[in-house]
């Protein structure tokens, strides 16, 4: 159970601090759950617990023995010197837990350990949720810039095939503008309907800014208008 505590709580650094205190807790939690009293279960617990917080749990162990404070004292000072928020208040909510006795305390410090695991597991399934729909969000995103650049390249072809149906070919390649400027509002609509349709669904991307996929999407759309001109006027 340590171990899989140290694997599903951690994300940032305040993440890493809190698995750590879970961690240790967790050791304490197993020897009250014995009987023992709560300042015999600390140090047995210190003696099984090697993590990065242990010199912060070891200064509380000298000021538990030394200096005869009470354990609830000696935790609430380790809580006001961690940075997490979070492991602050997990250690504040553990002193109260003392005031019942022993095998109590450890079972109700167990169950609470239990639920932080849970919604970190839960916390870290929807992180990896997010960041799959954030991928296939930008997949659509600049695969609809590079469709909508091919078709606006190809409008020239598409309003020969439309004339094709009114004239001979030959009188058709002969009149016919195949210039940009000629269809620039077609061409302009493609573009700012793949502009827009990017924005919104960099809306749907969480914790990111919309100007990088729209700047990417807008590169995207002149390459592949620009090489599918390039062919065609290699083809034709």
């Amino acid at each position: 159970m340590k171990s899989l505590l140290k694997t599903t709580i951690s994300s940032s650094s305040t993440d890493e601090e809190l698995s750590e205190v879970a961690n240790f807790l967790s050791y304490f939690a197993d020897e009250l759950k014995l009987g023992i009293c709560p300042e015999q279960a600390y140090r047995y617990a210190l003696g099984k617990y090697n993590g990065s917080l242990k010199p912060i749990f070891m200064d509380g162990a000298r000021q538990l023995v030394i200096g005869a404070q009470p354990l609830k004292q000696v935790l609430m000072g380790i809580a006001n010197s961690l940075s997490s928020l979070n492991s602050n208040y997990f250690l504040q909510l553990s002193c109260k837990f003392l005031e019942k006795d022993s095998m109590e305390a450890g079972r109700i410090l167990m169950s609470m350990i239990r639920t932080l695991e849970e919604n970190s597991t839960l916390i870290k399934k929807r992180s990896q949720f997010m960041r799959a729909k954030n991928l296939k969000t930008k997949i659509l995103s600049l695969a609809t810039s590079l469709v909508l650049g091919y078709v606006a390249a190809l409008t020239p072809l598409f309003a020969m095939l439309f004339l094709l149906r009114q004239q001979n070919i030959g009188e058709i390649t002969t009149t016919l503008n195949f210039s940009p400027l000629v269809f620039w509002p077609a061409i302009a609509s493609f573009f700012f309907i793949g502009i827009l349709t990017s924005y919104q669904l960099a809306e749907f991307t969480e914790g990111e800014s919309s100007w990088p996929m729209l700047f990417l999407s807008a590169l995207i759309f002149v390459i592949t208008f620009l090489l599918t001109r390039s062919l065609l006027a290699i083809l034709i």
